[in-house]
């Protein structure tokens, strides 16, 4: 496991932030992510889906997961599509461990900064909410585990959203020359696996490989550390 970081610079922003982002554990071991959290101290942990593993049936380990973030920082979660194709978890349970579920929804997190969370599987109906999501003033920023759904919509539809967070590709289960070979999603050759794209969206390599039957190779589990920086023109 690496600790991959990034910085992003925003104007208005009153000042410097550090994030935590963990995506998909699809319920394997999690203490060295947990070492690095402990030793960032992060201003807020964002968790962007697949905890648990439908293909496995397995969820023991995503609450004291989440009990363990709240415990360190101020934890966002939103949902990914194994949550949403193997719903074994309640949002009373979730809510129980301290976390903020946003689930197609958005919260303040400070007087500078929003953030809001995307649901894998829902209609174009109930996307609206992302219009009144980037219509604030604040700097935003969207959970949405699926890195797709910039190129879809979020790209060019949703142009004032400042900073969009992803996981789902696993790095692209096989990375060769720095790129990764397949994303569901996206399959083969797929362009959101890892990285930082268009000074917009974040892409995170994930936690864990899910218990499905494509390797993951040439390819380290990641905790990603996000300086949010604030600049002036």
């Amino acid at each position: 496991m690496v600790l991959t970081n990034y910085t992003v610079n925003a104007s208005n922003i009153n000042k410097d932030y550090t994030f935590i982002v963990l995506s998909d554990l699809h319920d394997k071991p999690y203490d060295e992510a947990i070492k690095y959290v402990k030793y960032v101290k992060p201003d807020a942990i964002f968790v962007v889906g697949d905890l648990v593993d439908r293909h496995l049936k397995k969820r023991d380990k995503c609450i004291p997961f989440l009990k363990e973030c709240v415990a360190l920082a101020p934890t966002f979660f939103s949902y990914g599509n194994h949550e949403v194709k193997y719903p074994v978890i309640s949002e009373e349970e979730f809510l129980s461990t301290g976390i903020t579920i946003l689930d197609n929804s958005w919260t303040i997190f400070s007087d500078d900064i929003l953030i809001g969370g995307q649901t894998p599987s829902r209609t174009e109906v109930e996307k609206d909410w992302l219009r009144d999501f980037e219509d604030a003033d604040q700097y935003k920023i969207l959970l949405d585990h699926h890195p797709e759904h910039y190129e879809e919509y979020l790209k060019d539809n949703h142009p004032e959203i400042d900073l969009i967070i992803s996981g789902h590709a696993h790095g692209g289960q096989i990375r060769l020359f720095g790129h990764g070979l397949f994303s569901p999603g996206q399959g083969v050759f797929p362009k959101y696996t890892k990285g930082f794209y268009d000074k917009r969206l974040i892409v995170g390599a994930g936690l864990a490989n899910t218990g499905y039957l494509i390797p993951r190779l040439f390819n380290p589990t990641e905790v990603l550390k996000i300086d949010l920086k604030k600049c002036y023109n």
